[in-house]
This record gives C-alpha cells, sequence and structure tokens, in this order.
C-alpha cells in the first residue's frame, strides 16, 4: 500500500500558505539539536549515554593510547543554537612516556612539569646533590621514532668524602669506598671500648660531601681495684690496670700462700674482670698436742747398797763405800711420760708413777727429788 501524500494546494492551507523554503529554513532553529560530534583524528568524544545533544552541550574528546594531548590545544566541542558545533582542530599526538628517572641526576627546572615529548623532543638533567658533572659525556636525551628514550650515559659521577683518618686503638672498616653514599665501621681493639657513632655514612653537606659524625673514640677498660688479701700485700700496686695487666701477691714472713701468685686483667663484653681470685695466706698448721720437750742427757753416780735379809726392804739408799759404779741415765719424752734408765742397776719405769730398783720401787717423784737433793741428778 502507498501512503496518499497530500495535495499541493492542500498542504499550502494547512500551512498557512507559506512558501516551502520558508518551512525548511525554519526547522532546524526550531529544533535546536546538534547531531553526533564531529570526528577527531586519534580521539574519540565522551559521550557517555547521551543519544541528544540540546544547545550549549559541551562534548570533551579523550586522546587514543599512545597519543598524548597536545598542550594549549582545545580538546572539547559546544553545541551551538543553530545546531552547530563550534570548530575543533587535532589536538592529540604521539609522545615518549615520561623522561627515565635517574639515581645521578633531575631535570632541569623547564622540563620538569612537561607531559608531552613529541618524536624528536630533547631535554636536558643537571646532576643531583652529591654527584659531580663529567664533561666528557652528554646530559641530553631524545625521544626517538620509536617513541623511546635514546640511552641516558652516566654523565654525573659521585663526589668523595675526605680520609676519615686512623682510629687510635682501634680499625676502621671501609668496605665499599669513601664515595657518596658508602658507609664506613669503626670497631675497637680488645681491652678498649667504643665511644661515638659505630657507623658513619658519607652524605651531601652544602655543595659537597662530609661524614655524617666524626670518629668515635677507643678507650681502654679497666679492671676494677685488685681485691686485698689477708696476711699478705700487693706488689707494686698500681692506681688502674688495663687489659692483660698483672698483679702479683705477696704473703707476710711466716705465712704460706694457696693459689695463684698473680692474677691478670681481662674484659667480659665491655666491662673488665680479673682472671681469677687471689691466693690466700695461711699460718702454719696447729696441732692439739703439746710438741715435745727435749732433755738434755745427764750422768750420775749412784753407790751401791746391800739389802736387808729382813722381809721388809730399805726404801732408801745410803752411801756406805767409796767404791762405787757408775750408772748412765738417759731421759726421753714421748706422749706416755718420761722413762728413765739407770743401767747397771736394773732400774726401769713400771707405770706413770714408780720406777723400781731391782724389786724395791719408789715413786717417780720421790726418787727424782732424792737424786737432785743428793748432787747426782741435775
Amino acid at each position: 500500500m502507498t501512503v496518499a501524500q497530500p495535495s499541493v494546494p492542500a498542504a499550502r492551507r494547512l500551512l498557512g500558505g507559506l512558501p516551502w523554503l520558508l518551512l525548511l529554513l525554519c526547522l532546524p532553529a526550531v529544533r535546536g539539536d546538534c547531531g553526533l560530534p564531529p570526528d577527531v583524528p586519534n580521539a574519540q568524544p565522551a559521550l557517555g549515554n547521551r543519544t541528544s545533544f540540546p544547545k550549549d552541550t559541551v562534548v570533551t574528546y579523550k586522546c587514543n593510547e599512545s597519543y598524548v594531548k597536545i598542550p594549549g590545544s582545545k580538546d572539547s566541542v559546544i553545541c551551538r543554537q543553530d545546531g552547530q558545533w563550534t570548530d575543533i582542530e587535532e589536538f592529540c599526538n604521539r609522545s615518549c612516556n615520561a623522561p627515565p628517572r635517574l639515581s645521578f641526576a633531575a631535570l632541569t627546572p623547564a622540563y620538569i612539569s612537561q607531559n608531552y615529548f613529541p618524536v624528536g623532543t630533547v631535554i636536558e638533567y643537571d646532576c643531583r646533590p652529591g654527584y659531580r658533572r663529567d664533561p666528557s659525556l652528554s646530559r641530553k636525551v631524545t625521544c626517538l621514532q620509536n617513541l623511546k628514550w635514546s640511552t641516558v650515559p652516566e654523565f654525573c659521577k659521585k663526589r668523595s668524602c675526605p680520609n676519615p683518618g686512623e682510629l687510635v686503638n682501634g680499625h676502621i672498616d671501609i668496605p665499599d669506598g669513601t664515595l657518596f653514599g658508602a658507609s664506613i665501621t669503626c670497631s675497637c681493639n680488645t681491652g678498649y671500648k667504643l665511644y661515638g657513632e659505630a657507623t658513619i655514612l658519607c652524605l651531601v653537606s652544602g655543595n659537597s660531601v662530609q661524614w655524617s659524625d666524626p670518629l668515635p673514640e677507643c678507650r681502654e677498660i679497666y679492671c676494677p681495684a685488685p681485691p686485698s688479701i689477708d696476711n699478705g700485700i700487693i706488689e707494686g700496686e698500681r692506681e688502674h690496670y688495663g687489659y692483660r695487666q698483672s698483679v702479683t701477691y705477696l704473703c707476710n714472713r711466716g705465712f704460706t700462700m694457696i693459689g695463684d701468685a698473680s692474677i691478670y686483667c681481662t674484659v667480659n663484653g665491655e666491662e673488665g674482670e680479673w682472671s681469677g681470685p687471689p691466693p690466700v695466706c695461711t699460718g702454719k698448721s696447729v696441732t692439739s698436742t703439746a710438741p715435745p720437750t727435749v732433755q738434755k742427757s745427764t750422768t750420775v753416780n749412784v753407790p751401791t747398797t746391800e739389802a736387808s735379809s729382813t722381809s721388809q726392804e730399805t726404801s732408801t739408799s745410803q752411801e756406805t763405800s767409796t767404791s762405787h759404779k757408775t750408772a748412765q741415765k738417759t731421759t726421753t719424752a714421748n706422749a706416755q711420760g718420761t722413762t728413765i734408765l739407770l743401767s747397771g742397776f736394773g732400774v726401769h719405769v713400771k707405770n706413770m708413777q714408780d720406777c723400781c730398783i731391782g724389786h724395791t720401787c719408789f715413786t717417780l717423784t720421790v726418787l727424782l727429788g732424792t737424786l737432785v737433793t743428793m748432787g747426782w741428778l741435775a
């Protein structure tokens, strides 16, 4: 079926007699909408879900991958009242990524905020603090056709800290030299303690580099005062005793030393201590038994006497004859008492109190007293 079209006179009556040309010119103005945004090379409009674009609608474009916006260029269009979009020029171009970040150099200030680097762009670097420029090497890099940056030479070299010097009574370990960023480690010899920083860094100081701290100090470790001893002295005692220095003890006269005569100062961690305990001075041993008394030998003359024939024997002896026999008496000492031997008279000790001549016994005290009284025993 074909749709019927109204006749020309009927159309004129319907439109109030306006000419066709005027009708065609007025239709867009009445509608007031723009069509789809124009195409832009290397970019796409951000439309979202919109299908209509009334007057004053703004559409922004986004550059395709591997393209970036040219700084200062316009990236959006606006729907005008006449239903047309505003003009827009190509604003996306290929560009290298951000320049490489270098540990020894930084971009010069002119390139710090730049994000558009088309093919052929040349940038420059400045040496970072702690580094010095090597004039024989270029500090420039270029964006190449493959959108890669040219090789960056190491045109900045590390500065060197001054010689740290020597650590008295210690050692400095320098594993990586003395260039910027290096560290050195200090340690003391045995018997010394470190005062200060053990690890020192080579850091930036103004326009140069310096060590972060001065060298530490190694101070001698001392032992406490040596212990004193009873009945003895310290030979050549001094005020301080350092590592491996010894002290010698002497006992007073009449005392005997037990233990080592000398001890020496050693270290335990960072503290001094003696190698062992001091010796002990002891006197002579004392027993429960008194020492024996030594008596000199005595010679006595004892006259001979005749015993009575009666049953009672004479208890004393008298001098009855000028002739006599010489008897030797020897006294000795032991733990049981005194023993007297008169050879020739048969004198012997019967017990602790008695001695006998033949069959006649006397108390030892009486016999000795009699001999002394008669002058026979001194």
